[in-house]
């Protein structure tokens, strides 16, 4: 069994894509827009947007899409938090500093009873991660 997040955007999908790549040193998997799909009835200047996407990285993967137009995503008070249990400090270390780059620290990076390193932040797209170095 694997479980895999499903992050929905309003309309900036592909600017979360580009992001999380960046952070996990991933690779697009692959990628649909809404323009493949007439079963998705949308604004034409919605067409390019991303319909489903697959983020590929260390035999992990998240999926992203934009929310069809009249729908308004978001993600919540603590309603989804996606954990990333690292394998070293460089690499938490690392996610850390991406990851906040424009986002909201929570928990400062730092070394509580229960882990090596554990820190809590909301990226730029308002989602929820929780790292931690067992």
């Amino acid at each position: 069994m694997k479980i895999k997040s499903y992050l929905s955007f309003n309309g900036n999908a592909e600017e979360a894509l580009n992001f999380y790549a960046g952070v996990f040193n991933g690779t697009v998997s692959e990628i649909y827009r809404y323009e493949s799909f007439e079963e998705f009835p949308v604004p034409d200047n919605y067409k390019s947007k991303i319909a489903h996407a697959e983020l590929a990285f260390d035999n992990c993967s998240i999926y992203v899409a934009d929310s069809l137009p009249e729908v308004k995503a978001d993600f919540g008070s603590y309603g989804h938090v996606i954990t990333v249990v690292a394998d070293n400090e460089q690499q938490i270390r690392a996610i850390y500093e991406k990851l906040s780059d424009g986002g909201k620290i929570k928990c400062e990076l730092c070394q509580p009873s229960y882990a090596q390193l554990t820190a809590e932040i909301t990226d730029r797209f308002g989602v929820s991660w929780g790292l931690i170095l067992e």
